[in-house]
């Protein structure tokens, strides 16, 4: 979805609807909550393998000792400049403790 559309399909909900909280639903996760905040990516975000889930810069991969062509080979997972929104890991701290 285009946040285009969003501002659209926002636009048609009366003040009422707008009152109430905007949850996600993660099927693939068994987890939904609301959402806290959106936000926009400044730089590429990179995710390599980390667990807990964390999403690096370009720059922080550097430090961590990758290469540009490592960093190359990599996916984009969110493009500098989109909005995206964070889902918790409480998921992943709850399956923590029944291990």
């Amino acid at each position: 979805m285009k946040l285009k559309e969003l501002k659209l399909w926002l636009n048609k909900l009366s003040d009422e609807e707008l009152e109430k909280e905007l949850l996600y639903n993660s099927m693939d996760y068994g987890i939904s909550g609301t959402v806290s905040e959106i936000n926009k990516s400044d730089d590429n975000l990179y995710y390599v393998g980390d667990e807990p889930v964390l999403l690096h810069t370009k720059d922080e991969l550097k430090q961590r000792g990758y290469s540009d062509n490592q960093i190359s080979d990599l996916d984009v997972e969110i493009p500098k400049g989109c909005y995206y929104i964070e889902l918790s890991n409480e998921y992943s701290i709850l399956e923590r403790f029944m291990d």
